[in-house]
C-alpha cells in the first residue's frame, strides 16, 4: 500500500508552484489555486465555514473562472468538515488527494472515493459522521470491505489489501419500528492486521471493539474520545506495534486487560480516562510511557518488578495515595506532579535518575525514602512538595542541575551523604565541588533557619534557582564568583545586605526585586564601584557602598571583608558543629584541624595582640 504519509510531501510540491493564494466559487463550492501554471485547484472550505447538503452535482472534474479552466486535483484540508452532505458524495474523477480533516465531523450518507486518489491523510476523515464508504472498483490504493457489525451492513474504508483499516463510518444506524440507534459494538475482521491512525476517532457511540490475534499494529490516536465502557488486549501477539493515545479521553472506560506481552505502555495510553479506577499492569512491562496514566481515577497501582522507567507524567493527576517504586531507575518530569492524594513512597533502591520536576506539587508528601543509588538529579524533582520535612542525597550523585526542593518551606537543612563524591554540603545547603573545592552553590533549603548566606570560599557560581524562595537577609560572594544564573524567581525576598566581593562584576544579577534593589545596600569593592554601576543588573541598586577588600584577610570567615565578632561567633559555631566551614578559612593556626586553638588566635587577632 502507498503511505499515506506520502500526500504531505504532494500537496507540499504542487503549492509550490502556486505564487499566490486565490480564491474563488463556482456554484455552491469554493475553489483554491493551488499551480497557477498548471491550472490546478483544490476544494477548499466555504466562505461561511460549512456546506449544507452538498451533493454530487455540486462537484465538477473541471471549473472555469475569469476565461481560465482548471483541473481539480484534491479535495484541501477541513473542505467538508462540519458539513452535510445530500446522499453519498461522489468525488469527481482526477482528484489526486484528499487532505488532512476534509471530512471531519461531515454528515450524510457517505463518500465515494474515485479511482484516481492515491493519497489519503490519516485525519481525513476524523470524527466523520458518515453512514458509509465506496471506492471505485479501478482505485488501485484503496477499497472497503464489506461487513456486518452490530447486525447491520457496515463498510471500513481500507488499503487495497484489506488489511489496514483506514477510517470507519462513524453514523452507520440500526433501526427497527420503535427506535434508531448507532453501530456501537464492533468487531475487528480477521483478514484485518492493522488498525490505522485515527480509524476510530471520536466514533461518536462506540460502547465495544473486539481484537483478534492477528492484529500487527493499532495506530495513533484510534480511539480517541471514543464511548469505549471496557476494552480486552490480552490476545494480542507479542509483536504487535501500539500508537500513541490509544483511549485518550474516554470517559466511559472503566475496564483494561492488558495483555501479558507488552513491555512499553504507549503514551497516553489511557490519558483522561476519569472513570477508570483500577488496572493491572502484567509482569514483563519495562516502561510506562508519557502520559499513559496521567488524569485517571487509579487510587492505586501496583508497578511489577520488570519496571524500570517512568516516562513524563506517567501518573500525574492522579488520585494514588501510595507507590512502591521497587526497581524503578528513571524517573521522568512530572511523573507523578500534582498528585495530591499521594502520601506514601517506598522502595527505589535501584533508582539513578530523577529528571525534571516529577514529585512537583505533591503536597502530601511529607517524606521521601533514601535512594542510594540516585547519580543525576536533571531538575527541580520536589518543587513545592509543602509537607516534605527533611531530603537525604547519596554522596555518589554525579550531576545536581538545580535547587532539588524549591518551595517546600518544610526543609530547613539539606544532607548529603559523606563520602567521595562531587557534591557536599555545607550551612545546610548544597555545593558541588571542584578539585575538593566548593564551585558551585546547588541549593538552599526554602525552610533555611540562617537568613545570612555566606558563600564558601572558592564559589564561582551561584545555581539556577539555588536560593528561590529562600527568605535571606544578607547575601555574602566570594572574590571569585563569576556567575549567577538566576532561574525563575530566584531573589523572590527582599535581601537588604548584597556584598560582592569579586571586583568584575558577576552577570545575571537581573531578578533582584524591587525593593532590594530600592532599600538594600550593594557592598562592592571600592576600586569597582564604577563597574557595578555599570552592570545590568547591579546597577539598579539605589545604594553601593565601596569597602576595602585585601586579597587575603586572615581570620575573615565570613568573607565580608572585615574581622571582628561576627566571625568569631562562626568559628565558634563550626568548633561545637552547628555549622560547617572550609578548613582553609577556619584553620587559622595552620594545623589542619578548626578547634579551640583556632578560637583563641582569632580573639587575639581581633583583640590586636
Amino acid at each position: 500500500m502507498k503511505t499515506k504519509h506520502l500526500i504531505i510531501g504532494t500537496v507540499a510540491l504542487i503549492t509550490a508552484f502556486a505564487v499566490q493564494a486565490q480564491t474563488f466559487s463556482v456554484g455552491k463550492i469554493s475553489y483554491e489555486v493551488i499551480d497557477k501554471t498548471n491550472k490546478m485547484v483544490q476544494i477548499a472550505p466555504a466562505a461561511s465555514g460549512a456546506y449544507s447538503n452538498v451533493s454530487s452535482s455540486d462537484l465538477a472534474a473541471t471549473v472555469s473562472y475569469n476565461g481560465t479552466t482548471y483541473q481539480v486535483v484534491g479535495v484541501g484540508a477541513g473542505a467538508f468538515a462540519n458539513s452535510s452532505i445530500s446522499g453519498t458524495l461522489a468525488l469527481p474523477e482526477g482528484i489526486v488527494y484528499i487532505d488532512n480533516q476534509s471530512f471531519t465531523a461531515t454528515t450524510g450518507n457517505g463518500v465515494s472515493i474515485p479511482a484516481s486518489v492515491a493519497f489519503i491523510t490519516e485525519t481525513a476523515f476524523v470524527a466523520n459522521k458518515l453512514a458509509s464508504f465506496a471506492v471505485s472498483s479501478g482505485n488501485k490504493d484503496f477499497t472497503v470491505l464489506s461487513t456486518t457489525q452490530d447486525n447491520v451492513a457496515y463498510t471500513f474504508l481500507t488499503n487495497k489489501a484489506q488489511t489496514c483499516i483506514i477510517s470507519a463510518p462513524g453514523q452507520t444506524v440500526k433501526s427497527s419500528s420503535w427506535r434508531t440507534s448507532y453501530v456501537s459494538n464492533i468487531t475487528i475482521p480477521n483478514q484485518i492486521t492493522e488498525i490505522g491512525d485515527y480509524a476510530f476517532y471520536q466514533h461518536p457511540s462506540l460502547t465495544s471493539i473486539k481484537f483478534h490475534n492477528g492484529l500487527k499494529r493499532i495506530g495513533n490516536n484510534v480511539f480517541f474520545g471514543t464511548a469505549i465502557t471496557s476494552v480486552d488486549l490480552s490476545m494480542l501477539p507479542a509483536d504487535c506495534k501500539y500508537g500513541i493515545n490509544m483511549f485518550t479521553e474516554c470517559h466511559s472506560l472503566t475496564r483494561v486487560t492488558m495483555p501479558t506481552t507488552m513491555k512499553i505502555i504507549p503514551r497516553g495510553f489511557v490519558y483522561c480516562c476519569d472513570a477508570l479506577k483500577s488496572i493491572t499492569i502484567p509482569n514483563g512491562v519495562e516502561e510506562l510511557g508519557m502520559q499513559s496514566f496521567s488524569n485517571t481515577a487509579l487510587s492505586s497501582i501496583n508497578l511489577p518488578e520488570s519496571v524500570t522507567r517512568l516516562d513524563s507524567c506517567a501518573l500525574q493527576m492522579t488520585p494514588i495515595t501510595t507507590i512502591n517504586l521497587k526497581n524503578v531507575k528513571f524517573i521522568d518530569n512530572q511523573a507523578f506532579s500534582s498528585c495530591l492524594s499521594l502520601t506514601s513512597i517506598t522502595g527505589g533502591e535501584k533508582l539513578e535518575t530523577l529528571a525534571g520536576t516529577p514529585f512537583a506539587g505533591c503536597t502530601k508528601l511529607a517524606s521521601m525514602p533514601f535512594f542510594p543509588a540516585l547519580k543525576n538529579i536533571d531538575g527541580g524533582p520536589w518543587f513545592n512538595c509543602t509537607a516534605l520535612t527533611s531530603l537525604r542525597l547519596p554522596a555518589g550523585m554525579e550531576y545536581v542541575k538545580r535547587n532539588p526542593a524549591v518551595g517546600c518551606s518544610k526543609i530547613t537543612e539539606y544532607k548529603v551523604d559523606e563520602g567521595e563524591g562531587n557534591y557536599v554540603e555545607f550551612d545546610s545547603c548544597i555545593y558541588e565541588l571542584k578539585n575538593g573545592k566548593p564551585y558551585r552553590l546547588v541549593g538552599c533549603p526554602a525552610g533555611r533557619l540562617n537568613k545570612v548566606l555566606v558563600l564558601r570560599p572558592g564559589t564561582e557560581i551561584l545555581g539556577e534557582q539555588a536560593i528561590r524562595e529562600v527568605p535571606l537577609t544578607a547575601i555574602y560572594g566570594t572574590p571569585e564568583l563569576k556567575e549567577i544564573i538566576v532561574g525563575g524567581s530566584a531573589f523572590k525576598n527582599t535581601i537588604m545586605t548584597v556584598q560582592m566581593l569579586a571586583k568584575v562584576p558577576p552577570t545575571g544579577a537581573t531578578k533582584f526585586n524591587n525593593d532590594t534593589y530600592a532599600n538594600g545596600t550593594l557592598y562592592v569593592p571600592k576600586g569597582s564601584i564604577e563597574a557595578y554601576k555599570a552592570a545590568e543588573g547591579w546597577k539598579n541598586f539605589k545604594h553601593i557602598v565601596g569597602i576595602d577588600v585585601p586579597d587575603d584577610i586572615k581570620g575573615d570567615i565570613n568573607g565580608d571583608g572585615a574581622v571582628d565578632v561576627a566571625d568569631l561567633n562562626l568559628l565558634i559555631n563550626a568548633v561545637l558543629g552547628v555549622v560547617t566551614i572550609d578548613n582553609a578559612v577556619g584553620d587559622i593556626t595552620g594545623d589542619n584541624a578548626i578547634d579551640i586553638a583556632d578560637i583563641n588566635s582569632l580573639i587575639n587577632i581581633i583583640l590586636g595582640a
